[in-house]
């Protein structure tokens, strides 16, 4: 898929590439782990998972977004999770609205029913959710630990 413009931004988005990595941690504000580079790009070159950066005109990423696919027996078809969505300071709300508005896009072209999504304490993801129409549901999380 080409790079598709974010209307209203000099943003452009375009599918996550293992090169790509850096500047994701970065956005991420994480730190380069010894399996990072190999999650990376596993989960660029997973089937079942999107990921897609936003560049500004300077190719300078300023924002991603994950969107995991699976297949669901009680759904009837193709279950679609906003894994989160991120931008930078500098490109904030207007980038971030626009690329959930993309995540929703890929996946109704997938056919999937519904969006769900993760917030993990995001308040400006949940603040462009609610805005767009999003509602608590109900979801269970607990943590599992180290792998042991």
């Amino acid at each position: 898929m080409p790079a598709e413009a974010l209307a209203g931004t000099n943003v452009r988005v375009r599918r996550g590439r293992r090169g790509d990595l850096p500047r994701v941690l970065a956005l991420l504000g994480r730190e380069a782990a010894p399996h990072s580079a190999r999650l990376h790009r596993r989960v660029v070159a997973d089937l079942g998972t999107d990921l897609y950066v936003a560049e500004d005109a300077s190719g300078a990423v300023v924002g991603l977004v994950s969107i995991v696919y699976s297949g669901s027996l009680f759904r009837g078809g193709l279950a679609a999770r906003l894994d989160g969505a991120r931008a930078s300071a500098s490109a904030a709300a207007p980038v971030l609205d626009g690329l959930v508005a993309f995540a929703e896009r890929r996946a109704r072209r997938r056919g999937c029913p519904r969006l769900e999504a993760s917030l993990d304490g995001d308040p400006q993801l949940r603040t462009v959710l609610l805005a767009r129409g999003y509602r608590a549901g109900e979801v269970l999380v607990t943590d599992l630990g180290a792998r042991g």
